[in-house]
């Protein structure tokens, strides 16, 4: 991580090309990270008078006058996302300071970890690469992506977020519930570049209702119940991780039904971030808790109800926080989206709650692929929930998904309320040889949330 400098702590700047040290004092607590070819990044607090940034200058540990610098550091006004160079007996010191107002996220999905044919699929080894290089963004001082808000701004990666499918079905094997390789490519990369990472489940990673009309194994199995535990566990591990390292503002939290608390729940989560709060979904929000099955039998599913209801009043309780929302599934991608939001396979089917539902999870007659019955029951209550929060850009909630393993970005529009707006940013998976990008590059700012979006290869 970068290490925090305090009032009379000074900043190294490298002659460009040459081992000769220029350090300033500041008037305010700054990071800084500095570049193999001499180029030094200093990053600000928000709201930092720039003019009078700079309290004094050595050279070679030596104080010099900085009138004797051209130009004088102390008196002139500093420019953010610009290249600054000063000059001292005719050696160059270049660097580029930014405020950390602006910071940046990444996204990928459906990594699919050595998963066979028609998943596409990426090896550990390939994830790795991806990884490192994400984390490594911006500190050669290239630009990855250029955005058009901030064209001068060189996108260094402050978080990362994998939206599921994350290997084989249920772990690294397609049963043991173990996801090893994942974790050893993903999380611990990033633990050692110091940067958050965030990953949530998706419909590979849990219990669907049904996989397939030619496989008619509804509901958890026993062994596929312990899968789904592992599951959970491995990522509230990897967010107790960085709750610990304490670089959220506040730490993640989890939506449960309380009243079945010793039931398989999903556990979908929120978290704040650089003054942002992000909302995470597993597969869905409207995810069904079950009653384990034994050796023999299915699962017993319960409706998602006291979840969103927990969700729709954090929400109204945290409405005037800016938002980034996310889950496994998209709203509009994909030609059968919908039974994707129904919880039902390729033939229809699906399992309905022993409870009623407000989200008619309870309800056994509805068609394959119904968009009426998707929008009315799932999608047009949650965008209503969404829109409570701040954050919008354009007047549409920020909201990220995979699943598809193509890029898409589409608006859902309620069809109760048009004013309900959801841009959904879908990613691609890194394995589909179709697409020439395999991640999101967002940027953000503090107390705003998404500002553009862009594409990228890593």
């Amino acid at each position: 991580m970068k290490q925090k400098l305090l009032l009379t702590t000074s900043f190294l700047l490298l002659f460009m090309g040459m081992n000769a040290q220029m350090t300033f004092t500041y008037s305010v607590n700054a990071e800084t990270t500095t570049e193999a070819g001499g180029l030094t990044h200093v990053t600000v607090p928000s709201g930092t008078d720039w003019s009078s940034l700079i309290t004094g200058v050595k050279v070679d540990g030596v104080t010099v006058s900085a009138s004797e610098v051209s130009p004088n550091p102390t008196t002139t006004k500093i420019y953010p996302d610009r290249l600054e160079v000063f000059t001292y007996n005719d050696k160059a010191y270049a660097f580029r300071f930014e405020s950390d107002e602006y910071f940046t996220a990444v996204f990928i999905s459906d990594c699919h970890v050595n998963q066979g044919e028609g998943h596409d699929g990426t090896s550990d080894a390939d994830l790795t690469t991806i990884m490192n290089n994400i984390c490594a963004m911006g500190k050669n001082g290239s630009q990855k992506v250029v955005f058009s808000a901030k064209p001068n701004y060189v996108p260094r990666t402050s978080i990362i977020f994998c939206l599921g499918d994350i290997d084989q079905d249920k772990g690294d094997d397609g049963s043991s519930g173990s996801h090893t390789k994942f974790l050893n490519a993903t999380a611990e990369v990033a633990k050692t570049a110091g940067i958050p990472f965030i990953f949530i489940a998706g419909n590979h990673d849990l219990s669907p209702d049904y996989w397939t009309g030619s496989n008619p194994d509804k509901g958890a199995t026993y062994s596929g119940s312990s899968a789904d535990d592992k599951t959970i566990s491995a990522i509230t591990t990897n967010n107790n991780y960085w709750n610990g390292q304490g670089v959220f503002d506040e730490n993640i939290q989890y939506f449960i039904d309380n009243s079945k608390s010793s039931y398989f729940q999903s556990k979908p989560f929120t978290f704040k971030f650089n003054d942002v709060r992000f909302y995470c979904a597993q597969t869905y929000w409207f995810q069904k808790l079950y009653q384990k099955p034994g050796w023999f039998g299915s699962a017993t599913y319960y409706a998602p109800d006291a979840v969103i209801n927990a969700l729709s009043a954090f929400v109204d309780a945290h409405a005037d926080e800016a938002s980034v929302w996310m889950q496994h599934y998209p709203w509009l991608a994909g030609s059968d989206c919908d039974r994707w939001w129904l919880d039902q396979n390729d033939v229809g089917l699906y399992i309905p709650t022993t409870d009623d539902s407000d989200y008619g999870c309870h309800d056994a007659n509805i068609s394959p692929n119904d968009t009426e019955k998707a929008n009315t029951l799932k999608k047009n209550p949650l965008s209503a929930i969404m829109m409570k929060a701040a954050g919008k850009l354009g007047g549409k909630v920020q909201h990220f998904s995979g699943h598809y393993h193509r890029f898409d970005e589409r608006t859902y529009s309620s069809s109760v309320n048009s004013s309900n707006l959801v841009q959904d940013y879908t990613v691609a998976a890194p394995g589909n040889p179709n697409q020439s990008e395999n991640a999101f590059v967002v940027l953000m700012k503090r107390g705003v949330g998404v500002v553009e979006v862009k594409k990228a290869q890593f």
